[in-house]
């Protein structure tokens, strides 16, 4: 709300106070004295837009009515006939998905009969048409024969013709 009362529209101002009362409740009345300051002429739209951000409580809407008419008296007017006007904003429904029904085209003539030589069989199903789980056995098998390579140590060098050192005098 930091533009000037050329470069706002009356819509921007009253979004951005539904905006703010719903993020901050507790600052209603500041904001929507900003509001009226800002654009007194849109008084009618903000005490509208309030009304919405409240969910038109009816303690919250006296105390928007009193802060309008206190900051624009002389839009008293407007403020009344906007408050008696309120109306909570439709919700629109979105339009049911239209369904579209498919039927079987049944043939009008007799089925067809097996020709000479042709036998029909028929499968039967099962009594439980839902699907039964499949039982998983697992039994435990010898592990395979590993082969240990053993090696043998190097013999342990010894170190005889190292120098020993000598102490410091």
């Amino acid at each position: 709300m930091k533009s000037t009362p050329a470069q706002i529209t009356c819509d921007t101002l009253c979004g951005e106070l539904f905006t703010s009362i719903r993020m901050e409740p507790d600052k209603m009345v500041m904001r929507l004295e900003e509001a009226l300051v800002i654009h007194e002429s849109c008084a009618a739209d903000i005490v509208t837009a309030a009304i919405d951000a409240v969910n038109a409580e009816p303690g919250q809407v006296r105390k928007i009515v009193e802060t309008a008419m206190d900051l624009a008296p002389a839009r008293a007017a407007m403020i009344t006939a906007a408050v008696k006007n309120y109306r909570a904003p439709v919700v629109v429904a979105a339009a049911e998905e239209q369904m579209e029904v498919r039927r079987a085209v049944v043939p009008t003539s007799a089925p067809p009969q097996p020709m000479a030589g042709e036998q029909v069989m028929r499968t039967e199903l099962p009594l439980q048409t839902r699907s039964i789980p499949i039982v998983e056995v697992r039994r435990a098998e010898p592990v395979a024969a590993v082969q240990f390579n053993e090696q043998a140590l190097e013999p342990a060098m010894k170190l005889t013709d190292v120098p020993k050192a000598q102490p410091m005098k």
